[in-house]
């Protein structure tokens, strides 16, 4: 004989959105259930007088409900309010319900995570791509599951690494699933815009073809690379290649070796200037 549970309240007409994590729930258990899959990353967002109004009016629990007004407005009261919640419904055992409270009343909440993903980032600024690489994937299989918006980051960066290394195909993966769960036009143009690196012209073409959903992203694309490339044409990096080219050309080969030592050195300098502005 299967195991019955025994719901709480009613299933709601209309649902509670946890902006937190971008899931809509309909009863108290999806509450509770939510609750102890956040628990690593709750703040006082959930402390929310809507969705009280919520859990008495469409849920008819109007006792659960007077008992959550009275922490509102009180910011240590966190942990006390996701256990009332908690408690109340008995959706999960003694034991996990005090591990849960635990991890609310720690306050740490997404600080390690955030600490390991600016970590990943030094690493990638400081020319370590591939360690950086192991620190995103490490905290992509150690971020809590409902978490999505450092997991949109360390997605996006690790897709900005792989285009860095020129494995465009990789890079691509990953933007794409960045913009699953950002949803945002700038992210989807980054996963076109890695499509478009890792094919040839023709291939692209039959790519848009074959993906009509792409058309409008394609022509912002598009637009932005003639931007960039006519940007590029009349920069001074540019007219410093032509140089290299015409001395080689010309077999000046003093000429080439010391116009090309100059310009490494200006890329060099350009690097550390950025680095340092981005410390001040």
């Amino acid at each position: 004989m299967s195991k019955v549970m025994i719901a709480t309240g009613k299933v709601a007409e209309h649902p509670y959105r946890i902006k937190k994590i971008e899931r809509n729930i309909w009863s108290i258990e999806e509450l509770c259930y939510s609750l102890v899959q956040s628990a690593q990353f709750l703040d006082l967002q959930i402390m929310d007088p809507e969705l009280i109004r919520w859990i008495e009016e469409e849920l008819g629990l109007t006792e659960l409900g007077r008992r959550l007004r009275t922490y509102l407005g009180k910011e240590r009261a966190l942990s006390d309010y996701v256990n009332s919640i908690l408690g109340y419904v008995g959706y999960i055992s003694q034991d996990k319900q005090l591990r849960t409270r635990q991890i609310v009343a720690s306050g740490q909440g997404m600080e390690p995570f955030e600490r390991r993903f600016a970590r990943a980032q030094y690493l990638a600024d400081h020319g370590r791509a591939y360690q950086a690489l192991s620190e995103y994937e490490a905290l992509l299989r150690d971020l809590p599951q409902p978490e999505r918006n450092l997991r949109t980051d360390v997605l996006e960066k690790t897709g900005t690494i792989y285009t860095r290394l020129f494995r465009f195909r990789t890079a691509a993966e990953y933007y794409l699933k960045a913009y699953d769960l950002s949803g945002t036009n700038s992210m989807f143009l980054k996963y076109l815009g890695a499509v478009r690196m890792s094919l040839s012209d023709t291939e692209y073409l039959d790519f848009i073809s074959e993906h009509p959903e792409c058309y409008n992203a394609s022509l912002e694309l598009e637009k932005r690379v003639r931007e960039i490339n006519t940007e590029y044409a009349h920069s001074e990096l540019r007219m410093e290649f032509d140089r290299l080219r015409q001395y080689k050309s010309q077999g000046a080969q003093t000429n080439y070796e010391i116009a090309l030592h100059r310009m490494v050195q200006n890329l060099k300098d350009d690097y550390r200037l950025s680095k340092e502005n981005e410390t001040r």
